[in-house]
């Protein structure tokens, strides 16, 4: 008599490696997946953390200006304006603002922001205990994929005004529209400062 043979056939074989095979695939896919979206998540908060640091930075540098009437021989704080602003189509955007130096006692210095091409720019001078400041040169590019940045300025008798050309010296606020180019499209975003007196 032939004892019944114990194992499994080719065919049961077959069939339980196709399942894993098939098990496997769908695990690697959504673990792919997973992937994919945590590095989307990344990107997209290091994008955002960018900006705010902008715009932190853009806020602490408008809250430390100097008083608005400037302190030191007549002739040289003469005319100096603690906050100027420009925007226009032609001549694009410009902050200068005349800050308290980071340094308690070091005295004041002068800060600017522009747009160039799709890159925002800060510079900031040395600060100086007397008059005249020096300029802000040598910018750094703080934020990139920037295609535009819009002002308007707060009048007391006609509300929010957008510069067009014109430049506004120590406004009583400021509502800069910032427009960045991200892969996950155009992004808008809005920053009030103020009240500025």
């Amino acid at each position: 008599m032939n004892k019944p043979q114990q194992g499994f056939t080719l065919i049961e074989v077959m069939v339980a490696i196709m399942l894993m095979a098939v098990v496997s695939l769908i695990a690697w896919r959504g673990l792919d997946s997973v992937t994919r979206a945590d590095h989307h998540v990344q990107a997209s908060t290091e994008q955002t953390e960018a900006l705010l640091r902008v715009l932190n930075q853009m806020q602490r540098d408008i809250s430390l200006r100097a008083g608005v009437e400037l302190t030191g021989p007549k002739d040289e704080a003469a005319g100096l304006a603690a906050i100027t602003v420009r925007s226009s189509d032609s001549q694009g955007f410009r902050l200068d603002v005349i800050r308290s130096a980071p340094v308690a006692g070091d005295g004041l210095q002068r800060v600017r922001w522009w747009l160039k091409g799709d890159s925002l720019y800060r510079a900031a001078a040395p600060a100086r205990d007397r008059f005249p400041l020096p300029p802000a040169k040598d910018g750094v590019v703080v934020l990139s994929g920037v295609s535009d940045v819009q002002v308007r300025v707060w009048e007391t008798d006609k509300g929010w005004r957008q510069l067009s050309g014109n430049r506004r010296e120590d406004p009583l606020g400021l509502e800069i529209n910032l427009v960045r180019q991200t892969p996950q499209g155009v992004e808008r975003y809005r920053q009030v400062i103020g009240p500025l007196r």
